[in-house]
């Protein structure tokens, strides 16, 4: 089924293109063999998941990047403050979550600015990353990103946990088959997500953490 190939489309079929954009970060250049990668999280924060996965970061002492939706940071301040005090970095993830593609320039940048503005205000220091909605990058979000000094962050693991037809198992497998050092890994923080994530999460970690691999934020 195509559902079934959107983790390996995702993760795989991207990779040719990245060289065309260098400013995007795609992967973590750490040392050949250093077993390190990063755990992103898109969405929240929400109450019926956040939680739940700082929970199982702190369990496993493992860092992560929350990209965070603007009016879901103004909703949840505190999630957001929890976040940030148990040292996990968060990054912009637009205001109300709309595809880049669709947007006018000065709409988008309304959009960044404001998540900016709300995280900032809310952790009190500067927001220093940001990924696109459904990974959608523009012009326009490029040229920002550069004006405001905020890294546009994408992925090369993207095990599809917000799929109807996943399991925690299957998003634990594929991460675990596809993480290479500095590998950026996609998961998400949704309601659509809360049932099935902090399990998988849980499992990646008690995998990849007991053969050497280690967790810091971006």
């Amino acid at each position: 089924m195509l559902r079934d190939a959107v983790p390996y489309l995702a993760t795989h079929g991207l990779r040719p293109l990245q060289r065309f954009f260098p400013d995007m970060l795609w992967r973590m250049d750490v040392p050949d063999g250093d077993r390190v990668a990063y755990l992103t999280f898109d969405d929240g924060p929400h109450e019926g998941i956040t939680g739940r996965l700082l929970d199982v970061l702190e369990k496993h002492d493992a860092g992560a990047t929350f990209f965070l939706v603007g009016a879901n940071a103004k909703k949840h301040p505190q999630l957001v403050r929890d976040l940030s005090a148990a040292g996990h970095a968060v990054g912009n993830h637009t205001f109300t979550h709309p595809d880049a593609w669709t947007l006018s320039g000065r709409d988008l940048t309304t959009e960044l600015d404001r998540t900016t503005q709300t995280l900032e205000q809310i952790i009190g220091r500067r927001v220093r990353v940001m990924r696109p909605p459904y990974g959608h990058p523009t012009g326009t979000m490029r040229r920002w990103c550069d004006a405001r000094r905020q890294r546009m962050v994408m992925w090369d693991v993207m095990p599809g946990d917000y799929l109807r037809t996943a399991t925690h198992r299957d998003v634990e497998h594929f991460v675990v088959r596809h993480t290479q050092p500095g590998s950026i890994i996609v998961l998400h923080d949704n309601p659509i997500c809360q049932e099935l994530t902090p399990t998988a999460l849980d499992d990646i970690l008690s995998n990849l953490t007991a053969e050497g691999w280690s967790f810091p934020a971006l």
